[in-house]
């Protein structure tokens, strides 16, 4: 890496940084700006085809970052920017265990059940003891019995009604 590089990179890092302080403060404006600065240097970084070794840094701090800011996004209840950031995470790597986490988080949220589940699941198969991910994939369940319950009792004897005025 050149010094330029360099630099710039040491400046996405140090905005990440700084972002997870303001995040520790609760300070959840400051610490999406101070994220959104990090992305700004750290996304063209090396061009169109950076050196695999600057790559490899630049794709593990990105995929922090974009971690960090569902952390907060969460916080907020922004679901969508939740889910765009999780999927810009799992886009850079498809291993990350928290990007696919908070999609499945995001999608339960936005009431896309089945695709929580699907991504909650393989991430409890992937770490089986984490509470977190336990405890998000059975509120998703409740929630979908929940609205299952909801529409049978809606429902409930619709069809087994007499139509009003016959005479049986």
């Amino acid at each position: 890496m050149n010094s330029n590089t360099d630099e710039t990179f040491k400046k996405g890092v140090d905005y990440r940084l700084a972002g997870n302080e303001a995040f520790k403060k609760a300070d959840y404006p400051e610490a999406l700006k101070n994220y959104h600065h990090a992305l700004l240097h750290l996304r063209t970084l090396g061009g169109t085809n950076p050196p695999a070794e600057l790559k490899k840094k630049t794709d593990e701090e990105l995929v922090k970052i974009y971690n960090n800011m569902t952390a907060v996004l969460a916080k907020q209840d922004k679901w969508e920017r939740v889910l765009k950031n999780a999927t810009e995470a799992n886009k850079i790597d498809e291993t990350n265990i928290k990007a696919k986490f908070r999609m499945g988080q995001a999608y339960g949220r936005l009431g896309n059940t089945d695709k929580a589940i699907e991504l909650l699941t393989e991430v409890k198969q992937k770490n089986p003891t984490d509470e977190l991910v336990k405890q998000e994939l059975t509120r998703i369940k409740q929630e979908e019995k929940k609205g299952q319950d909801q529409v049978k009792s809606t429902y409930w004897g619709m069809f087994d009604r007499k139509p009003s005025g016959s005479k049986a």
